[in-house]
């Protein structure tokens, strides 16, 4: 009987095991003998350098090539470290990615991935109605109430309780190019940060250089998306609409789950809004329209409550309002 290929049992490990793309990016990262240490993840070191007959000193020195180019994580407990491999391709994406030192050809390869893989996993979300992983993070100085404001949805107070910041590139926008906002914008947050600073892909911040990124982002239109929990935070990203994996996509309502709106809502001052239509062109959901004559209108339906129309607009025409409760967002 002959032997499975190890490329494509590491692809269905990612639910991608007839996916030519996803084998061809593995066959990029990992030498086959790679590939097979890989495939028999979790293990530690010690494990693997029996099971292939290493020393453990040669099997540590496999393990740090691939945690170096984004294959595998580790996880220490107990004083004992265990690697693993990603658990989706949206984490090998993003490790592999924010690598220096990747090749022009494999991104390439995550472009192609993004153009004709990445619909499907979005299509299988959509069909088995995953909940929703991500959530819109609001801009806190648009929200017309402060005091609605819970400190799992305020960016700067998320930074401020975490116990390590870190700041990486961007990866949609490092792969995308598709327009110049900037790049080295993405937060990194404690454990999260502690694996980007440990892999030499990220820079340890502080907290107040961590408030200056956030407001570079406000002004260059950005949205701040997070993890879908209340309690579990390890990343703040600054998205645009044309690069971003998940914005470019939502706008599709069919994809609308793949994350969640902010508790609040775009709304107009008719009598403050002067037709300058700024709104309408930097909207990352094409929610504002200029059609009414007199001010722009939002569809509540694709307004994600970012509040990148209100840190824009010119007459403070604009704020959010609370249109969720507090138990919107999951625990």
């Amino acid at each position: 009987m002959s032997q499975p290929d190890v490329y494509r049992e590491l692809s269905k490990k990612l639910i991608f095991e007839n996916s030519p793309v996803m084998q061809k990016i593995w066959r990029m990262l990992c030498d086959e003998r790679e590939a097979n240490i890989v495939n028999l993840l979790p293990a530690t070191t010690e494990e693997l350098a029996t099971k292939f007959g290493t020393t453990v000193k040669e099997m540590q020195t496999i393990m740090d090539r691939l945690f170096k180019r984004g294959v595998i994580i580790d996880s220490v407990k107990g004083g004992i470290t265990t690697y693993r491999m990603p658990k989706h391709p949206l984490q090998l994406h993003d490790w592999t990615l924010s690598s220096p030192e990747i090749s022009e050809e494999l991104m390439e390869l995550w472009r192609e991935f993004g153009e004709t893989d990445y619909p499907a996993l979005l299509d299988l979300i959509h069909q088995i109605k995953i909940p929703a992983f991500m959530r819109v993070i609001p801009i806190g100085e648009t929200i017309l109430t402060k005091n609605q404001v819970l400190g799992t949805e305020d960016a700067v107070k998320i930074l401020q309780s975490a116990s390590t910041i870190a700041v990486t590139d961007c990866v949609c926008r490092k792969l995308a190019k598709k327009c110049d906002r900037p790049v080295d914008v993405c937060l990194q947050l404690n454990r999260a940060a502690e694996f980007v600073i440990k892999r030499g892909t990220g820079r340890k911040i502080s907290f107040e250089e961590g408030v200056e990124i956030l407001k570079r982002a406000n002004d260059a239109g950005l949205v701040h998306l997070t993890e879908n929990s209340a309690n579990r935070v390890n990343m703040l990203c600054n998205c645009c609409d044309c690069c971003c994996e998940l914005l470019r996509f939502a706008k599709d309502a069919k994809y609308r789950a793949i994350f969640n709106p902010s508790r609040y809502e775009a709304s107009v001052n008719a009598d403050a809004c002067n037709m300058c239509n700024v709104c309408v062109d930097i909207c990352p959901m094409d929610a504002i329209q200029a059609d009414s004559g007199d001010f722009v209108v939002v569809d509540k339906n694709n307004c994600i409550g970012c509040g990148v129309c209100a840190h824009q607009c010119p007459t403070n025409a604009i704020t959010l309002v609370e249109v969720r409760s507090a138990d919107f967002i999951p625990a």
